[in-house]
């Protein structure tokens, strides 16, 4: 975490920006991580309030691939449109289990603006698209890589908790299966083990029962879309927020 934690200061130092938060995502955070799984670090971040009156378009995202560490940045701004159409990534990043740093305070008034604008129906359809996308991939393949597996698992999961719950669903997949059977946790879990110990590269063959639990979830899961909730907010939230931010920065900095 330390080794981490430095690089951030580099980027932050390098770029001339100010870190928000950063946390841990992909298969670390999921509780599903191979021996040679990298570390997908995600963080937010702010300018100085001169950048954002500029009439000019700024990059608002920043990547970096190192050695083992994929790190992603994205811009306070970028981070708020998002929000407004209840970017499944950004949400998630709020979940995570896994903390690098954060701004006091940023995190629990970012959530509450997560609280106000999560949209069940686009996070369903986000995650049923991935769904979709993993199941056509291994279905007819003798066998799988476990990795992709657990994309799906984590997709279907995920649906199945919107469809029996309004808050916000959680990051971690033993939070995902509150909803499910508990032979098919038993399942997952004998797997979660079976993949902590396999490279990204092993592939594991076809459980019938695993694979009659896939196909039944995509049933149920198409009954229940034309139930799911819609919320449209509006920005003014977003905007208040932040104008409050920026300028709150810029008065501390000339007082």
């Amino acid at each position: 975490m330390r080794e981490i934690q430095n690089k951030l200061k580099e980027i932050a130092a390098d770029k001339n920006i100010h870190l928000l938060y950063a946390c841990e995502t992909g298969s670390r955070a999921w509780g599903f991580p191979s021996p040679d799984s990298d570390y997908d670090v995600r963080f937010i971040y702010r300018h100085d309030t001169q950048w954002y009156l500029s009439l000019s378009k700024h990059k608002d995202s920043i990547e970096l691939m190192e050695d083992e560490l994929d790190a992603t940045g994205w811009d306070l701004r970028k981070c708020l449109l998002l929000l407004n159409r209840s970017n499944v990534p950004l949400i998630e990043r709020f979940q995570s289990p896994i903390i690098y740093w954060e701004e006091p305070g940023f995190k629990a008034d970012f959530k509450k603006l997560i609280a106000g604008y999560y949209n069940p129906v686009a996070v369903f359809f986000h995650h049923y698209s991935l769904a979709i996308k993993f199941w056509e991939e291994i279905k007819e393949q003798p066998d799988y890589r476990l990795k992709s597996l657990f994309y799906l698992f984590r997709s279907l999961l995920s649906c199945n908790w919107i469809i029996h719950d309004d808050s916000v669903l959680p990051m971690d997949i033993e939070g995902l299966m509150k909803y499910s059977r508990e032979e098919v946790n038993t399942s997952i879990r004998e797997l979660i083990t079976l993949k902590s110990a396999q490279p990204e590269s092993y592939r594991h063959p076809w459980d019938f029962d695993i694979k009659e639990w896939i196909i039944h979830s995509f049933s149920v899961l198409d009954r229940a879309k034309p139930s799911l909730k819609v919320n449209k907010p509006g920005m003014n939230a977003l905007n208040d927020y932040f104008l409050k931010t920026v300028y709150a920065n810029h008065n501390h900095r000339n007082s």
